[in-house]
């Protein structure tokens, strides 16, 4: 199981996932930074990192499975929604690939710790809402099949569509389960941060954020980082007390 999970985070990160190809552009002015930037957050941060974890503590990975699988399902809602079909693949080979790391003998369930609603980071959550806004522009932009970035036969404004609406979902995901609420959230936060500040640097990037909202958003993220470290469950659940 290690040696499957830390082959998949490979494959997310180079190829074909391009995952950190594509961060290795977002300051170079001769692409577009936004969509290479979302690309390669989407691929690194929601899907390869998560292997990585399992990777490294494969019966404590829970919150690492879950956000593959809602990773997976943001995927395929924005294959749907941008109508670019060949992303359906790629949703379904995260969820495969999560489920095939998921039943380590002896792991945790994934439901470990039971739910919760921890009200500031609902709060926050709730204030990623706008994110849904800017992940149906992407869907209509998709829509338009008037292509600016395409990598592995898929345009750009879909995978663009599906990390907005990831980022909503995973904040609200962690907002409810406090097992998953830090690594889940700083994946999130980092997720939003990020695009933030290439979006603030890159004014008028194609498909970037108004300067505002991009500030925003990379306030946003160093919020939601804080709030999940602060308030996230201890990464190693306490052993019960010998008798």
């Amino acid at each position: 199981m290690r040696v499957a999970a830390g082959v998949f985070a490979l494959t997310w990160l180079v190829y074909p996932g391009f995952g950190l190809i594509d961060l290795s552009v977002t300051w170079d002015p001769f692409w577009a930074v936004a969509l290479e930037a979302g690309w390669g957050l989407l691929f690194t941060v929601f899907v390869a990192a998560p292997f990585v974890w399992v990777a490294v503590r494969p019966r404590r990975a829970a919150p690492a499975v879950v956000q593959l699988l809602v990773t997976a399902a943001a995927l395929a809602v924005s294959a749907v929604a941008s109508l670019e079909w060949p992303l359906l693949l790629v949703a379904l080979a995260v969820a495969v690939e999560a489920l095939l790391v998921a039943f380590v003998p002896g792991r945790e369930p994934l439901a470990a710790g039971g739910f919760g609603l921890d009200r500031p980071s609902a709060a926050l959550a709730v204030a990623a809402a706008p994110w849904l806004a800017y992940a149906n522009a992407m869907y209509a932009a998709n829509r338009r099949e008037q292509p600016v970035d395409v990598s592995i036969g898929i345009d750009h404004y879909a995978v663009q569509g599906a990390l907005a609406l990831g980022l909503v979902l995973l904040s609200a995901t962690a907002a409810v389960w406090p097992r998953g609420r830090r690594f889940i959230g700083i994946c999130a936060a980092v997720a939003a941060g990020y695009l933030g500040l290439v979006c603030f640097a890159w004014p008028g990037t194609t498909a970037g954020l108004p300067a505002v909202w991009a500030a925003l958003g990379l306030a946003w993220g160093v919020v939601f980082a804080a709030v999940a470290v602060l308030r996230g469950a201890p990464s190693r659940t306490p052993r019960p007390a010998s008798v």
